[in-house]
């Protein structure tokens, strides 16, 4: 294993809206808990895009990057084994959850520590200030202790696992929230970025009878089709709300679908799956992370006796889910192609813009 460098590259949010700065950031001390990996990888999330134009606010200057493969150069002298009693070693490759506190009620009693209010989170701390190294758009990344660390199977490629640490790592849970399906659910998934993509596929993968995506552009859906998707409705193609609604009731029986997933975050989609859903059916939210309100029809989510279930983000057991279910599942399913764009860390700005007009399914950074 090469030395260790006092400093290292990283593309630094400095001002909200501008473009990144290349900075020397010092590396870190490892404590005892903690893990400091060279990154292999970095995926550029639709967060880290809402972080960089100012929609969400992170402690400025910031590193960027919350869905980072890491491969192991130091571990602290309390860290053998990762969240499944995997033994550690430097080499290894790894991912790693936010850091829950542990000692709240959220953490302590409802087992959600997921929405921990003192949560410390990738992409949103200074580098000015110790450990600096907080996020994935940089060579190395400090690992804080009391994170969940996975090791990444050998034989999984970092194209097929990147979606571990984060969308498919949220949808894994939102599935579990939702509860079951069986080859009598009918599922509709509104949107076609990489947390859409990753619904339709575990619906799949969950036995669902039948998976409908609603989204664009047909670079994504394309991909949903591979992915198991049985029919994709393109919004491009139907511009307008209500006929993509009567179009989805449709083909589900006329009565509308089992299951609404919403992963676009687009205003309007809450609405239209309200007036797609069937009578009795249930509705799962991940879109909406930002933004204004949203009026919601409440006398329609009463008549139509529906079930809402919102899930944000997820905890340990997500990531080794969603970590097994792509060395499961990547023989049948071509789970690499949701890396579409590679970037190299000085490219980072061109990464966010090709994610924020949709150009690219996931755009990732590996630095050279």
């Amino acid at each position: 294993m090469s030395e260790i460098p006092r400093s290292c590259r990283a593309a630094v949010l400095v001002k909200y809206g501008a473009p990144l700065e290349l900075q020397e950031v010092p590396v870190p001390e490892v404590e005892p808990e903690g893990l400091l990996v060279r990154t292999e990888m970095a995926g550029v999330c639709g967060t880290d895009v809402h972080i960089w134009k100012g929609h969400l606010t992170a402690h400025l200057p910031a590193i960027l990057g919350h869905e980072t493969i890491g491969r192991i150069v130091a571990l602290g002298s309390a860290i053998r084994q990762d969240a499944t009693g995997a033994p550690l070693a430097q080499g290894d490759r790894v991912i790693w959850t936010h850091v829950s506190c542990g000692k709240c009620f959220w953490c302590r009693l409802a087992g959600q520590g997921n929405i921990c209010p003192h949560r410390r989170m990738y992409a949103y701390s200074s580098c000015e200030q110790p450990p600096y190294l907080l996020g994935g758009f940089a060579e190395y990344v400090y690992v804080l202790p009391g994170a969940g660390v996975v090791r990444i199977p050998d034989g999984v490629t970092n194209e097929e696992v990147v979606g571990a640490c984060c969308a498919l790592r949220s949808v894994v849970r939102g599935f579990e929230r939702l509860g079951g399906l069986d080859t009598e659910s009918s599922v509709v998934v509104q949107g076609s970025g990489p947390v859409g993509l990753y619904a339709a596929l575990v619906a799949r993968v969950r036995g669902a009878g039948e998976v409908i995506v609603v989204g664009a552009p047909a670079r994504r859906l394309g991909l949903a089709t591979r992915w198991g998707a049985d029919r994709v409705i393109s919004i491009e193609e139907i511009p307008d709300a209500a006929e993509r609604a009567a179009l989805v009731r449709s083909l589900t029986g006329g009565r509308g679908p089992d299951v609404v997933v919403e992963c676009s975050g687009a205003p309007t989609a809450f609405s239209e799956g309200l007036e797609m859903i069937r009578p009795g059916g249930r509705y799962l939210m991940f879109g909406p992370v930002g933004g204004p309100p949203t009026t919601v029809n409440t006398p329609l989510i009463v008549r139509k006796d529906l079930v809402i279930v919102a899930s944000s983000s997820a905890e340990v057991p997500s990531y080794v889910k969603a970590v097994q279910l792509v060395s499961h599942q990547r023989d049948r399913y071509p789970l690499g192609e949701i890396v579409s764009s590679v970037y190299a860390l000085e490219d980072a700005d061109d990464a966010l813009q090709a994610m924020a007009r949709q150009e690219a399914i996931k755009a990732v950074i590996v630095p050279r």
